[in-house]
């Protein structure tokens, strides 16, 4: 009996996190799409892939998982480069582009 309902805690925890984390890739992309934008790049494949997942005191001390997204761009259409976000809870916290040149 116990084992079942332990079992069925692990999977509805992993079914929170898998829907939380599909939920700030979203906000994540929309980030990079907007930073490409302000810099005058091509936001390419309209995605961001996971780099690394860890946890993290925010400003109010409270721990949150701290999300690391990268992303392709290009200023050029000749050459692509990387980006990184770096997501705090749900609210982004850095964006960094690589060096690019510019058109």
């Amino acid at each position: 009996m116990i084992d079942n309902g332990l079992s069925i805690l692990l999977l509805c925890g992993l079914a929170w996190f898998w829907w939380d984390s599909r939920g700030v890739a979203e906000q994540a992309i929309d980030a990079a799409r907007t930073s490409c934008d302000q810099a005058g790049v091509t936001f390419l494949n309209d995605t961001v892939g996971w780099k690394k997942l860890r946890l993290k005191r925010n400003r109010q001390g409270r721990m949150q998982l701290q999300r690391t997204y990268f992303f392709e761009f290009a200023s050029d259409m000749a050459q692509r480069y990387q980006g990184e976000i770096i997501m705090l809870g749900r609210q982004v916290n850095k964006i960094n582009l690589d060096a690019y040149r510019i058109k």
